[in-house]
């Protein structure tokens, strides 16, 4: 399970920002898969600028509060399917673009290769890939505090890589995709500001701290962590919290290519 309520309550924070660099090669007349859609608010944001959007994911939670979102919202034009990546319920040559945002990196070599490949099947002669996707190599972080450090590692911890080079995927996702198929036409980095002003600092500590503490049954019951990490992990993002200073920035590195 790779979705709690915090992580779906963070994911519902994102929005039409994740899926600006994507925006210049949408159509109104295309179908659009949302791959990986957590909560919807990608999907849902991106409907407004296609034909028909599609969300899928494979956590219950996330798809139950997509259909929340999309009928509060009124939608008519956005469908979510509880589905794996890996095996889409679609036919051949459904969609004219697949979007997967912070979804391919977590993936083993092996998922990632049959997600891609299904990625590819789906897709119409010519379709979109789009990838938004983390490198820890360009965060930015300030102060180096060791317990906000430690926060970052039981996260990645967490989604437990198999690939040493997992945490610097962003900067590799055209290489990756090219040789999955597909022929990059553009590539871009984007960050996402957890410390714009006091209010933003207060809510990514706010966030650190659901996360920390919906996790940590599952971190330290599989040895992943110990309750004394979380607690330094706690005491640090506090820590930084309380800097007026304080800066963190995730890097997002952006690729879009075409289906051969």
């Amino acid at each position: 399970m790779r979705h709690d309520s915090s992580i779906v309550a963070f994911q519902q924070k994102r929005g039409g920002d994740c899926a600006a660099f994507l925006v210049p090669f949408l159509t109104s007349d295309m179908i659009l898969l949302d791959a990986g859609c957590g909560p919807g608010t990608i999907t849902a944001a991106l409907a407004g600028i296609v034909g028909n959007a599609v969300g899928v994911d494979i956590e219950p939670k996330a798809i139950a509060a997509a259909h929340q979102l999309a009928a509060k919202a009124g939608l008519a034009n956005v469908t979510f399917v509880e589905a794996d990546m890996t095996a889409l319920p679609f036919e051949d040559g459904t969609f004219d673009a697949v979007f997967f945002h912070a979804v391919l990196y977590h993936q083993s070599q092996a998922v990632l290769a049959r997600t891609l490949a299904e990625a590819r099947r789906v897709l119409k002669p010519g379709g979109l890939v789009a990838t938004r996707d983390a490198d820890v190599g360009g965060n930015v972080l300030h102060p180096e505090i060791d317990g906000v450090r430690l926060a970052l590692d039981l996260w990645q911890r967490w989604y437990e890589h198999d690939d040493a080079q997992a945490l610097r995927f962003g900067r590799r996702q055209s290489s990756i995709l090219r040789a999955h198929g597909f022929t990059p036409v553009w590539t871009g980095a984007s960050y996402v500001n957890h410390s714009a002003d006091a209010e933003s600092r207060s809510e990514a500590v706010a966030d650190a701290r659901r996360s920390l503490l919906g996790l940590r049954p599952q971190l330290v019951g599989k040895g992943l962590a110990t309750d004394d990490e979380i607690q330094a992990a706690l005491a640090g993002w506090e820590a930084w919290g309380r800097d007026p200073d304080a800066v963190y920035f995730r890097c997002r590195c952006e690729c879009v290519a075409r289906k051969d």
